[in-house]
């Protein structure tokens, strides 16, 4: 059987049964539906958790399923602090799709007059949103000149029943493609995808160039074809076991207010005028789940982490071959830091690394870089480092004025450094000991001789 999001569902049950809840108690998407997953979260618990019963909706909702990394780690067979260099290791193998007539999502067709896509997405996740959004959804589309298919998540806002309205950023493959239609004065065909074996998602982060075909991709971390089938109203192939798939155009020549929307930067992204998205068909399973991403939560920083860390990790390798692991830390919404640790072998070879991290993925603005004894998914270990190995005058380096991300809530415009740009500085804390020269010996147990105590034969349970 193909994989697809009932395949994942069925691995967390088998690997995590605790983590899996359902309730048919009745939830009001409006808040509600997130303010259960942010009670969970206030304990520290990030269960996927399936409501069956959702005030208004015609399918029952999954939210938190992508909220924990030891859950994404059933993606690429690793546990989660293998989850980089598994991504690294299958994001370079391309499997072409299988294109198949037909496939699960085309059990139910809704065009015309029965588009009404308010019944399948009604949710409102945080308490300023400017309104019910679909956070899940992957939005698909075909490169006009080279063919390729290209894969990303986007905020999207439902307006009405056929309107909906998408903001892709201006650094996005989307964005570079409805640009080149607009130039023909041409709207950009998508399928936004909602609910599928979440590598898809994992293919939506893949850092590489346009004409890299992401449904490819999706098949790579997979294992396995991505199976393709006609839309309904377009000229593009729709992912045939996907949950939900909403066919439309996105226009050109029009822009319409959206926003604002929480962000992966646990901040309101604010209002603009973005791209219209005019809804021209949806399909879906019979017995459709709705997959939702919980927005400005982990779970909406974690989708991108993934690919983005094991673009850094690619990225350092090839100039620092003793890398050993790279992390982007919640406390930076995996996104803004990242901790790079190496086996350092000269004096000078952190900063080469950092530099690399900062040029590699212009979200990052602070690049922390460690030895190799130093866990870089261990935050407390990392700031251990920085406390006793860093001399702030010698090892502290800023570089003024790079291209970072509007989103970052400091970010600063060139010509009024008061508003809103895409403008930061970047800087790099090198916390690594030098190299050849006395340097205070850590006081620690030999890890031959704690590494494998047995615990329970000194406190047997019962």
């Amino acid at each position: 059987m193909p994989k697809d999001l009932r395949t994942f569902i069925k691995q967390v049950e088998e690997a995590y049964p605790s983590s899996y809840l359902k309730t048919s108690k009745e939830v009001d998407p409006h808040l509600e539906l997130t303010g259960v997953l942010r009670k969970f979260q206030d304990d520290g618990q990030f269960p996927m958790v399936l409501f069956e019963n959702v005030k208004g909706c015609d399918v029952p909702v999954l939210g938190n399923a992508l909220g924990h990394r030891d859950r994404l780690g059933l993606l690429f067979d690793t546990d989660s602090a293998g989850l980089a260099h598994a991504y690294d290791d299958r994001q370079g193998t391309l499997i072409p799709p299988e294109r198949v007539e037909t496939g699960p999502v085309k059990e139910v067709i809704q065009t015309g007059d029965d588009v009404d896509v308010t019944k399948i997405a009604n949710i409102f996740h945080c308490g300023e949103d400017g309104g019910e959004y679909i956070s899940s959804g992957v939005t698909v589309a075909q490169d006009p000149d080279n063919g390729a298919y290209n894969a990303g998540i986007y905020r999207i806002q439902v307006i009405g029943p056929k309107e909906l309205r998408l903001d892709p950023g201006a650094y996005s493959h989307i964005w570079h493609m409805h640009h080149k239609q607009e130039q023909r004065d041409q709207p950009l065909e998508v399928a936004i995808v909602i609910g599928h074996y979440p590598t898809i998602y994992m293919a939506s982060q893949y850092r590489g160039p346009l004409e890299v075909d992401e449904i490819e991709v999706a098949g790579g971390l997979a294992g396995e074809a991505v199976r393709m089938c006609p839309s309904e109203t377009l000229g593009i192939d729709v992912p045939a076991d996907a949950e939900i798939v909403i066919e439309g155009k996105l226009l050109p020549h029009e822009r319409k207010w959206e926003g604002p929307f929480g962000e992966f930067s646990w901040y309101l992204g604010p209002a603009h005028d973005t791209l219209v998205v005019e809804v021209t068909a949806i399909t879906r399973r019979r017995d459709a789940i709705y997959q939702d991403v919980f927005n400005a939560h982990p779970e909406h920083n974690l989708i991108g982490m993934v690919g983005r860390e094991a673009n850094l990790l690619s990225k350092v390798r090839a100039v620092v071959p003793s890398v050993r692991a790279v992390s982007m830390p919640f406390s930076a919404c995996c996104r803004f830091a990242c901790y790079v640790s190496i086996g350092k072998e000269y004096d000078g070879q952190a900063r080469n690394a950092a530099l690399t991290a900062l040029g590699a993925d212009p979200f990052v603005k602070l690049c922390v870089v460690v030895d190799d004894d130093i866990d870089p998914y261990d935050e407390m270990r990392v700031m251990w480092a920085v406390a006793t190995r860093v001399r702030a005058d010698k090892d502290v380096i800023v570089i003024p004025e790079a291209y970072t991300c509007e989103l970052d809530p400091t970010a600063y415009s060139i010509e009024d450094d008061t508003r809103n740009g895409a403008l930061n500085a970047k800087w790099i804390i090198d916390a690594t000991k030098p190299v050849g020269l006395p340097f205070q010996q850590v006081a620690d147990v030999p890890e031959e001789v704690w590494k494998n105590v047995r615990l329970e034969e000194f406190f047997p349970v019962g």
